[in-house]
């Protein structure tokens, strides 16, 4: 996302994808307290392929000290100066152009080596990172609405939705999320979106049950997410389903365990718990971001935890433990 550095308060700041500038502060993106400053003054637009800025006030609008008529716009560039209503003023100048990007924000103006460095956001991400993360931020394609969870020792994580212009705290360091909301929900996906319940999970589990691998089967396509720890704790809950499938019990009631229980079969404490629930959805969503419903991977109620896919496989060594589609444990569970 394009930015721009403030002379005068010598401080950075990105640009919306439609972007004002003006005196009125309650209807402007960027407020310019001068009484010499139009209400609504400039804006600054993406247009799918450039930057432009266009004046709207009366008092004029400069770039490099040329003046911009009002009404009329122009192409942006780098190291660009811009001034509003006086070239005597500070000005404005332009550092970044990349287009517009869903993202966090630095409060703080994190800088290495003297650059800007946003978080751009895609899919998935584990803060402030894989191996101890505090929080997880997360697009559902379902909703078209960005998530935050919280990892708490003590309670399941909590979900809550991100709005543009909310703040993130990271590792004791403030963010401010910014929405770029460019796209409409059938613009955003140059694939087809697929279901979580068309997946196939199988898992291939070593006889010593010191190693898992999984796939995922997808019509005829394999997806190898190779070994990894997480894939245990998924294999597990997947065993405690298909036990309670073949014992007749439904669809809705199958696979539930109290997470303090799975963390004893599985020798991990809650956070270290969720850690693995975590890390297993980013590997997940990175592997398909266009999936919807992946929130139900793991379904979570009252303390209980469960797998909410209905088609796996469990190989043990060469041997097939565990089969599913559920409705045919079901049906022969019932005759």
């Amino acid at each position: 996302m394009a930015y721009l550095f403030d002379v005068a308060a010598q401080a950075y700041f990105p640009l919306a994808p439609h972007h004002t500038f003006g005196r009125l502060g309650s209807a402007v993106d960027t407020h310019l307290d001068k009484p010499y400053v139009s209400k609504l003054h400039a804006a600054i637009e993406w247009n799918s392929r450039h930057w432009r800025i266009k004046n709207l006030g009366l008092n004029g609008t400069w770039v490099n000290g040329i003046a911009l008529e009002q009404g009329n716009s122009q192409e942006l560039n780098l190291n660009d100066v811009i001034h509003f209503a006086k070239l005597t003023d500070a000005g404005f100048q332009v550092m970044d152009l990349t287009p517009p990007a869903d993202m966090l924000w630095p409060l703080d103006l994190t800088h290495i080596e003297g650059i800007i460095q946003p978080l751009y956001l895609t899919h998935y991400h584990l803060l402030p990172d894989a191996h101890l993360p505090e929080l997880a931020l997360y697009y559902d394609e379902q909703d078209q609405q960005w998530y935050l969870e919280t990892i708490n020792d003590e309670q399941e994580p909590h979900r809550r939705p991100l709005h543009s212009g909310d703040k993130v705290q990271i590792n004791n360091m403030p963010w401010k999320f910014m929405r770029a909301q460019i796209y409409g929900p059938t613009e955003a996906h140059s694939h087809p979106l697929q279901k979580l319940n068309d997946l196939e999970f199988v898992f291939n589990l070593s006889l010593d049950e010191e190693t898992t691998q999984l796939e995922l089967h997808l019509h005829q396509q394999t997806i190898d997410l190779a070994v990894r720890s997480h894939h245990y704790l998924l294999l597990q809950l997947a065993r405690h389903r298909a036990k309670d499938a073949a014992k007749g019990l439904d669809d809705k009631s199958q696979g539930w365990i109290y997470a303090d229980q799975l963390g004893s079969e599985l020798g991990l404490d809650a956070t270290h718990m969720n850690i693995h629930i975590f890390r297993l959805r980013k590997q997940l969503a990175d592997s398909l971001p266009n999936m919807l419903g992946q929130q139900y991977l793991l379904e979570r109620r009252g303390g209980k935890i469960r797998f909410g896919c209905e088609k796996f496989k469990i190989y043990k060594g060469a041997t097939l433990t565990n089969e599913l589609p559920l409705s045919l444990i079901n049906s022969l569970s019932a005759g």
